[in-house]
């Protein structure tokens, strides 16, 4: 394929190259834009297409300079501050809950991602452009079922509960543990509503219960006025 590209001239920089790089990272851009946004995710279609078409025009202004102002000029200077000026973009994705869940870190990810991608167009390595837009598809495609199964397999539950009040801890647990539920890692927090304590384990179940099961079991019982399992 690289021969093909070659052999069509577009690794050389005049107008139709250039507008052949702008396009291609922008519909790559939004490939990845429109996954996120299908998942309602705070970059979406428009953030992704912007990053990775500045990311582009960046790597093309900086080839660009080194055409016209000679060897004294490096392009890779440019590109280098994409790479870590992005992190802020990034950094504006990612936010803790009010149960302390941290989210947006994949976000975070696909777009400094998506910016090296919009890099490697600028420069005219499309081959590897389009393969990492491809591999960046599957992985948030795929990559999430395949976490969840794997950790749902280990039989491991990470919750956050809210109790009405701190003295019915033990009676809590002693009923958990009846159900053949170990439970460790706890830490007792004040809590985020009006009334109660907040609480983090973790639970170990048995072969025979699941994560719906087991969370709808304890939220049943008297004295847990909230249940969430977070992230591990």
């Amino acid at each position: 394929m690289q021969s093909w590209i070659e052999a069509l001239g577009l690794l050389e920089m005049n107008e139709l190259t250039v507008a052949v790089r702008i396009l291609l990272s922008v519909l790559c851009g939004g490939a990845l834009g429109l996954e996120r946004t299908r998942k309602r995710r705070p970059a979406g279609l428009r953030t992704y297409m912007l990053v990775s078409l500045g990311a582009c025009i960046v790597m093309m202004t900086g080839i660009y300079l080194f055409q016209y102002l000679g060897p004294g000029f490096d392009p890779a200077r440019m590109a280098a501050q994409v790479v870590s000026g992005i992190g802020f973009i990034g950094a504006g994705t990612i936010m803790v809950t009010r149960y302390y869940r941290v989210k947006g870190l994949t976000t975070a990810a696909g777009l400094w991602v998506s910016a090296a991608m919009g890099l490697a167009i600028g420069v005219g390595f499309y081959l590897g452009a389009v393969i990492t837009c491809l591999a960046i598809l599957l992985i948030m495609i795929f990559a999430d079922a395949l976490e969840t199964r794997y950790t749902r397999s280990l039989r491991r539950m990470h919750i956050y509960l809210v109790l009405d009040d701190a003295k019915h801890l033990p009676r809590l647990l002693r009923l958990i543990r009846e159900k053949d539920i170990a439970v460790s890692e706890l830490e007792t927090t004040s809590s985020d509503i009006s009334q109660g304590v907040g609480l983090f384990c973790t639970l170990k179940l048995p072969s025979h219960r699941d994560h719906a099961e087991t969370a709808a079991m304890i939220e049943d019982l008297e004295s847990v006025l909230f249940l969430e399992e977070i992230e591990g």
